[in-house]
């Protein structure tokens, strides 16, 4: 970073143009390519340990379609016709061209009516609801009627049949929409050549889509890309159920199924809702959820939509409905996400006219083009042989926090270990049952976001935000631009670009032109300044977000590696050695605070394989480098070893460093941070990455600290304080991409997890937080600040 910054001359215009940038910078002008060497990170792969088979069945072993191709870009070749009409309407001829969507069997509904299931919640609400004294009998004729259109209506609000007419000119403009808003749509052509063989390998099972979510559009655009393949259309699970009735209707007629509302009976709503489900799989449709809610923030909300849809597809399974799904994590980019431009418009309409102000934002000519968008289809898998493997495993529940962080945390725990509660009558069926669907989400989650791409507006925002927030040259960016792009390479994740680092450096900087300024120096260079803003901070913080999941275990060692740093930076330690003990402890706490949601670890993985990962990940990026005990003797001594007569053998299971034939205790192993100057910035930078969310973490101890006379207060009222409070300290010290009200909503879920705020359910709709006894005493509110300033990176 640079020491001093020089004097700012003449504000530079953001054009494209190549006028604004000086010449003679001194610098090769290289191009910037998506591989190493020859080979492209192959991302989307299922899990080895859960769905081994799925793996081997479902890989499209002649991978040879590494192209993209845009999906806007529809020409004559599109289409089986040709001439001067076709070259002038050939949007109009591809969209007529696909085949139709699948809609339901004529006899969907009588399938729901005459089931066992719904016929049991009709017969249970007959005896509910009959009064003890009956002034007019009603005859089972006129129950059965009135059941009847109560469970038609229950069907109505879930879905309608499908409008051909409509669904073909609403896809018509929305190629329209998309290409004045993007400059391409991409799809990976193997990707699209993976899922049409699996959908062959497996005929008649249905494919259920499992997408993250960056915005309300992902509804209409991941549709609208396996329409133009040719491949069958799913179903769309839609985020909002508060819609205007002629906004529902119109997205059911194109395709749209939501959960019923609560107008009725509560059992007959679960019982039709779970039998379409069932019915709806058996005849082989397909169904796109969305895991998390629309929003580009950081940590990522699980959608309780989503949750709900994915907890009737994995008991439609168990049920023998259908003999198999198959399930495909998709990933979604953009340069530029609608949500976080569009600040006029809604995360998800309600209504056609807000659907429409949003579409007219984004089209104004002073929001500008949202730059490119990429979808990725992870490679599709077995949910029969997840649940097969799961069961097989029998996973037991992780311990509560309250029982397993905050006795640490407090120092009644000298020790942070992971643990489990056994199983038995401790955990019931109900808690088992969520808890593997919450696995199960989190496990596609990861799969989505770990093939989703990364854009070059993300890397140049992280560079911006975290490593140099004060400003830098532009000769600095096109240096450090394809570095970080090989680092991104190197750990598996694609990127969703190629070209001259001159023309991709320019195009970043032109998409987050209101978060920085371009200022002429006395050096002919370009200096890049962010603004000193909420807007601006809020932008690059969640732009810089897409790369988090590529440096997540590298910026949790970092942050653990600056605890122990900063509990021994008073003893004043030249040469400082931990050991593997103190990291793994760092890790666990570290792991235990931040929301799962954040790390995504999957259940087959315990957390202290988690840990072990993160020390491999930085040793290998050089920032830690292992070292024996220099008390200890050295390695080739033989004389440190005692040897006994007799063999001593050890269980298979056990994979300590132990000899079997050696009675010395285990040798333990050092680590030593590097110290050169590229280490020292790499590791400022892993800290920065998760600092937004821990220094949430911390303001939200601090609130708690300064605002302890509150008794009781709504969840939603509580977590509106907060924001409030953080954007007061943002005004103070220019953390404005802490001031976001999904991290304080988070930061208080943490700690109605620790037991630090209790959640009460006193007969209304919001439920209530009180503060706990343990922290009515300032001590314990203290040694709460102290654990958590321990992994925020101060600058």
């Amino acid at each position: 970073m640079e020491s001093e910054t020089p004097k700012l001359q003449n504000p530079a215009e953001f054009k494209v143009s190549k006028t604004i940038w000086p010449l003679g910078l001194g610098l090769k002008v290289d191009t910037i390519s998506p591989f190493l060497g020859k080979y492209r990170p192959y991302v989307g792969q299922p899990c080895q340990t859960c769905t081994p088979k799925s793996m081997e069945v479902f890989f499209y072993k002649q991978y040879t379609q590494l192209g993209f191709r845009n999906a806007l870009h529809i020409t004559e070749q599109d289409s089986r016709f040709r001439g001067w009409l076709v070259r002038r309407l050939s949007c109009i001829v591809f969209i007529c061209e696909r085949s139709a969507d699948k809609d339901v069997s004529s006899d969907f509904c009588q399938k729901i009516l005459k089931h066992p299931r719904v016929q049991s919640a009709k017969d249970k609400d007959l005896t509910q609801d009959e009064p003890v004294e009956h002034a007019e009998p009603t005859t089972p004729r006129s129950f059965q009627d009135t059941t009847h259109i109560e469970v038609l209506e229950i069907l109505g609000q879930i879905q309608k049949s499908l409008c051909p007419c409509l669904t073909r000119i609403v896809r018509w403009l929305l190629v329209k929409v998309l290409t004045a808003m993007f400059l391409n749509l991409q799809l990976h052509t193997g990707q699209v050549a993976t899922l049409r063989e699996a959908s062959k390998a497996s005929p008649g099972i249905p494919v259920v889509f499992l997408s993250m979510q960056r915005s309300w559009l992902d509804g209409l655009i991941i549709p609208f890309l396996l329409f133009s393949q040719n491949l069958q259309v799913p179903r769309v699970a839609w985020e909002s159920t508060h819609c205007t009735p002629l906004f529902r209707t119109a997205l059911q007629h194109i395709g749209a199924v939501f959960l019923p509302q609560q107008t009725g009976s509560p059992a007959l709503s679960e019982a039709v809702l779970s039998v379409y489900i069932e019915t709806f799989l058996a005849e082989g449709h397909s169904l796109l959820i969305f895991l998390e809610s629309p929003s580009n923030s950081c940590p990522c909300t699980l959608s309780p939509i989503g949750h709900k849809w994915v907890q009737q597809v994995i008991a439609s399974l168990k049920s023998a409905a259908v003999p198999d799904v198959l399930i495909v994590p998709v990933g979604v980019s953009y340069e530029l996400s609608p949500v976080g431009s569009a600040s006029g418009g809604e995360v998800v309409p309600t209504s056609s006219l807000g659907a429409l102000r949003s579409l007219l934002w984004w089209l104004l000519p002073w929001s500008g083009s949202l730059g490119c968008a990429r979808v990725d289809f992870a490679q599709p898998f077995s949910l029969k042989e997840y649940l097969c493997s799961y069961m097989w495993r029998h996973l037991a529940l992780p311990l509560p926090l309250q029982k397993t962080l905050l006795p640490y945390i407090l120092g009644t725990r000298s020790r942070m270990q992971e643990e489990e509660e056994p199983e038995g009558d401790v955990c019931a069926s109900v808690c088992k049952e969520q808890a593997l669907a919450d696995r199960f989400i989190l496990h596609c989650l990861k799969a989505a976001i770990s093939c989703s791409a990364a854009m070059p507006s993300h890397i140049m925002a992280a560079l911006l935000l975290h490593r140099y927030r004060k400003g830098v040259s532009l000769s600095r960016l096109l240096s450090d631009f394809p570095a970080m792009t090989e680092e991104v390479l190197l750990r598996r994740h694609d990127v969703g670009f190629s070209g001259q680092r001159w023309d991709l450096v320019r195009h970043s900087l032109n998409l987050l032109k209101r978060s920085v300024s371009l200022h002429s120096v006395p050096s002919h260079d370009i200096y890049v300044l962010c603004r000193e803003s909420q807007e601006a901070a809020m932008q690059l913080w969640h732009q810089s977000t897409s790369l988090l999941s590529v440096y997540l275990y590298e910026a949790l060692g970092a942050c653990a590696v600056h605890a122990i740093l900063s509990q021994v930076a008073m003893l004043g330690v030249v040469e400082l050695l931990f050991t593997q003990d103190e990291l793994t402890e760092k890790l666990l706490c570290l792991c235990s605070l931040l929301p799962r949601t954040l790390l995504l670890i999957p259940p087959c993985q315990s957390m202290y394989i988690v840990c072990q990962d993160v020390l491999d990940k930085l040793i290998q990026c050089g920032l830690l480098s292992m070292h024996e005990d220099p008390s200890a003797p050295s390695a080739c001594d033989t004389g440190r070893r005692r040897f006994v007569d007799q063999l001593l053998w050890r269980a298979t299971d056990d994979v300590t460093d132990s000899d079997s034939d050696c009675i010395e205790e285990n040798i333990k192993r050092y680590y030593k941070l590097g110290r050169s100057e590229h280490h020292a910035v790499f590791f400022v930078f892993l800290c920065r990455l998760l600092g937004p969310i821990l220094r949430t973490y911390k303001q939200a101890a601090l609130f708690l600290q300064e605002k302890r006379e509150f008794l009781q207060e709504t969840e939603s009222g509580y977590v509106h304080r907060l924001h409030q409070y953080l954007l007061q300290k943002a005004e103070q010290d220019g953390s404005f991409e802490c001031a976001e009200r999904s991290l304080a909503a988070c930061a208080v879920n943490t700690f109605v997890d620790l037991g630090i705020l209790s959640r009460h359910l006193d007969g209304s709709n919001e439920p209530t937080l009180q503060l706990s006894e343990t922290f009515l005493i300032e001590e314990n509110c203290t040694k709460l600040l102290s654990f958590i300033e321990q992994f925020v990176y101060g600058d």
